[in-house]
Order: structure tokens, then sequence, then C-alpha cells
């Protein structure tokens, strides 16, 4: 059985481009949870419900552990 944790990593929209500081992040955080145990799931760009993939503003990063 396999337990899950969900980090959600928002898009930086004051920089000049976004994207690679809040992917930057995204690395940090995958790199802190691997030393806690954590293997990196995935990491996916949820949609916005109400406007789309166009709507999107953050990235969603999935871990998961084995419980032991």
């Amino acid at each position: 059985m396999y337990e899950y944790k969900f980090v959600r990593v928002p898009f930086k929209r004051k920089l000049k481009d976004p994207m690679d500081a809040s992917f930057e992040r995204v690395k940090e955080i995958i790199t802190e949870e691997a030393k806690n145990g954590w293997r990196l799931k995935q990491v996916v760009v949820p949609a916005n419900e109400k406007t789309g993939v166009y709507g999107a503003f953050c990235y969603e990063v999935i871990f998961e552990k084995e419980i032991v």
C-alpha cells in the first residue's frame, strides 16, 4: 500500500519568465522530499475548471511513499 503527498507550486507572475522560476522551485521541492523518503510520481499542470488549460496557475507535484 502507498500513501501520496500533493504539493502545489503557484506560478510566479511577477518575474520576467514566471515558468522558469516556478519550475526551479519544483526541482527544489523534489530534491527536498526525496531526502525525506518520498518518490516523485508525477508533475502536472492542472487545468482551471472555469477557463481551461490556459487558465492554469500552478504545478501540482505528486509524491508517493510505501507504507510499511
